[in-house]
């Protein structure tokens, strides 16, 4: 590997790390915590109209790759919020479900509003072809790790 390819490397990490602080540093889901913010977001996104029973505790700590105590701890947050509610499957009574509640669902539209402008803003800021460009690179810069393009 040349000096060339290691400077664009370092270069691409720093940036890379800049992007990650400024995550950090944001109210990206407002009021509610990254990681409420995120367990909210994949409940709407998983959740579907034949699933009346919600998706099980379980399956969001193993999907979200986090662990049991940091779920329960979310999910109580979000539940005193009334963004989500718990039912307890009858029939065994160790599974537990979640399902968005109407305010829930209000909160996330709220966020995906701001969220939406927000990138509106910014593509208008980057004007329509490094816009066009930026999505080119992240796409192929997806695809080359995910091994879908060699």
């Amino acid at each position: 590997m040349g000096e060339v390819e290691i400077s664009y490397g370092q270069e691409l990490v720093e940036v890379i790390n800049k992007l990650h602080g400024m995550k950090r540093r944001s109210k990206g889901f407002g009021e509610l915590s990254q990681m409420e913010g995120m367990i909210l977001f994949y409940l709407d996104h998983n959740l579907s109209e034949e699933n009346t029973l919600g998706i099980k505790v379980s399956l969001i700590t193993k999907d979200l790759d986090i662990p049991k105590p940091t779920t329960s701890k979310v999910l109580n947050s979000l539940e005193e919020r009334g963004y989500i509610l718990r039912k307890i499957d009858r029939s065994d009574r160790r599974v537990t479900y979640i399902s968005v509640t109407e305010e829930g669902y209000a909160y996330i539209k709220k966020i995906r509003d701001i969220r939406d402008q927000y990138v509106i803003d910014l593509m208008s800021k980057l004007g329509e072809h490094d816009a066009k460009e930026l999505i080119r690179i992240i796409d192929k810069l997806y695809r080359i790790v995910t091994g879908e393009q060699e």
